[in-house]
């Protein structure tokens, strides 16, 4: 347990009706006592008491028993009026009766420290404060309950059982015998098998955390802000009969099926003088290359041209080509749409629904597990490779224990003092 004790606002940007204050650490209880009128003598964890601050508002206090916490410490939440002013007083009285800002993540970091959670589990926590779609919300409830901890756990723990059959081989072949050789190999194959599967989330993860971007592309007056803004059910993006109106990218982020899609509207593709508008084709080049998929859009009331076709072909990766203002005449070429009339735009998101469909049911994998997972793999797979050249089983110890180190780093349990800094650097004071 730390020996100092923390302060810090847990809801969000004040202004508010209600906000929350958390204490936590050995002098949590004392604390709150000497900011809280109404403090009782001889608190009860989990049961809320009414009275007024030390400077003027009203709340309650909610005691946390050590043990019994979200951190694992002692720890009080203080609920007070949400103006600005309100909890800068409470959180200032806190800290001159002893207690110190908390600084970013802290709470979660000690509740890790304090076996409350593993990594996988406080990066879930940050997961579900950011976010923003029912699927994004689904899977990182999933990984707080523990679901991902337990899958690694599984791996782990069979990996750790072949160390133990190699090593007790190596100390006690007299007793047990010599090693199993086909037996092994299977057993580590199959441990193969189960983490390359939990591997293979990683795109599912990816895409769900970061969202599924889109860049919308093609020549100007085509109707790409216009089919931005009807997707969104806002003006987002201007639109205008003047060409060239997108100098610049402009992206937001639209939810289909639970999935959060990036809509990037960017500057008409054509041949220009224009310094500014050279820049923006630019960047329209460059977040077309960075995107998950590309959507071309031209204006069938022009007609398919050839430098339509050169434009697609100058992209090194799969176009879908859609034909707007249908309204206005009938496309050659893509698929048909009317941002004027809505027709088409529902199965154009169905069809963009099939395509971002997530992996069953299950934990996901985030960017800072894929490696790790993948650096277990291949010391397995290296392992595999000593049995088939009759190695020492001394090496086979070896790579399997290089497994099991890389799957605790992603659990924690062999995680460096740097890795885990690096991991609540990004979480918000009060998390």
């Amino acid at each position: 347990m730390h020996s100092d004790t923390i302060v810090a606002p847990i809801t969000g940007t004040q202004p508010a009706a209600v906000a929350w204050v958390r204490l936590s650490g050995p002098e949590a209880w004392s604390i709150a006592s000497k900011v809280f009128k109404g403090w009782p003598l001889e608190p009860n964890s989990h049961r809320a008491v009414f009275g007024t601050y030390i400077y003027g508002d009203s709340g309650l206090a909610l005691p946390f028993a050590e043990n019994h916490s979200y951190t694992g410490e002692q720890s009080v939440e203080l609920s007070i009026h949400g103006s600005r002013v309100s909890v800068r007083n409470l959180v200032e009285a806190c800290r001159a009766e002893g207690a110190r800002m908390a600084e970013p993540g802290e709470f979660t970091l000690r509740a890790f420290l304090n076996g409350r959670m593993d990594l996988t589990q406080a990066e879930a926590v940050k997961d579900t404060v950011d976010a923003q779609t029912d699927e994004q919300l689904r899977a990182a409830n999933f990984n707080r309950k523990g679901v991902l901890r337990r899958e690694v756990t599984v791996i782990r723990e069979k990996v750790l059982s072949l160390i133990v059959r190699v090593e007790a081989s190596v100390d006690f072949s007299e007793e047990i015998g010599e090693l199993d050789k086909p037996a092994m190999k299977a057993d580590v194959l199959s441990v193969r098998e189960h983490l390359d599967r939990l591997v293979a989330t990683a795109e599912s993860g990816k895409l769900l955390r970061h969202g599924f971007r889109i860049a919308i592309v093609g020549p100007p007056n085509a109707g790409k802000s216009s089919l931005m803004n009807v997707l969104l059910g806002e003006d987002r993006s201007i639109v205008t009969d003047v060409a060239g109106t997108t100098r610049d990218y402009v992206e937001e982020v639209l939810e289909v099926g639970g999935m959060p899609v990036i809509l990037i509207d960017t500057a008409g593709l054509r041949p220009t003088n224009d310094l500014v508008e050279s820049l923006g084709i630019q960047r329209t080049h460059t977040m077309a290359a960075n995107a998950d998929a590309v959507w071309y859009l031209y204006d069938a009331s022009c007609g398919w041209q050839s430098t339509d076709q050169n434009t697609i072909d100058s992209f090194d990766r799969p176009v879908e080509v859609i034909a707007n203002k249908i309204d206005l005449a009938d496309p050659t070429v893509g698929r048909p749409i009317s941002t004027q009339t809505r027709q088409g735009l529902a199965e154009l998101l169905g069809s963009l629904t099939e395509q971002i469909q997530l992996s069953p049911d299950g934990p996901l994998i985030n960017l800072r597990h894929k490696p790790l997972l993948e650096q277990a793999g291949k010391s397995l797979s290296e392992c595999v490779a000593a049995i088939d050249a009759e190695a020492p089983d001394d090496l086979l110890s070896v790579l399997l224990a290089d497994a099991a180190c890389h799957l605790g780093e992603v659990t924690g349990e062999t995680a460096t003092p740097d890795m885990i800094e690096r991991i609540f650097h990004d979480f918000c004071i009060g998390k």
